[in-house]
């Protein structure tokens, strides 16, 4: 059975509502004559966008079991099998603290770049974070899951 994880849902909703707020006072700012706020009316209007592409049902959500790693984000799946996984681990830049994924060469899409044109984590994929699961016991079922499945990989072979 599936474990699934869905992001926290509290920051994206407080950045909408103000979102809505700001992109309705550019739309009044438009009525009354100043053409400069279009630029605030686009801004706020993606941020509106962006906002929904987190809070949507089903938008965004990391799914683990035994064959992978599913990870949906905007609407969009992608899928990574315990067998394409090199490493998985926690990694810092600034303030900003995540799960890292780097790929072998058995994975065919494009995250996987080389070495040196990787980002600034290290890893080739980072996941977002997750409610109801804190980081250290993510990173401990994830990498759980990729030791079991590397040990049956080694028994089959």
């Amino acid at each position: 059975m599936p474990l699934r994880l869905t992001p926290e849902k509290i920051q994206p909703v407080v950045i909408l509502v103000i979102s809505v707020i700001l992109f309705s006072a550019g739309i009044e700012m438009v009525r009354s004559g100043v053409p400069q706020a279009w630029l605030l009316v686009g801004l706020f209007g993606l941020a509106i966008f962006a906002s929904l592409m987190t809070v949507l049902p089903g938008a965004c959500f990391i799914e683990i079991d035994e064959t992978g790693l599913k990870v949906i984000s905007r609407f969009r799946e992608t899928q990574y099998q315990w067998s394409q996984v090199e490493r998985i681990g926690i990694f810092e830049v600034g303030i900003v603290r995540r799960i890292g994924i780097d790929l072998n060469n058995s994975y065919p899409g494009p995250e996987r770049v080389p070495n040196y044109m990787k980002p600034a984590s290290g890893y080739h994929v980072t996941l977002p974070l997750m409610t109801g699961i804190e980081l250290d016991e993510m990173l401990e079922v994830l990498q759980n899951c990729l030791v079991v499945t590397s040990q049956e990989d080694y028994i089959g072979a």
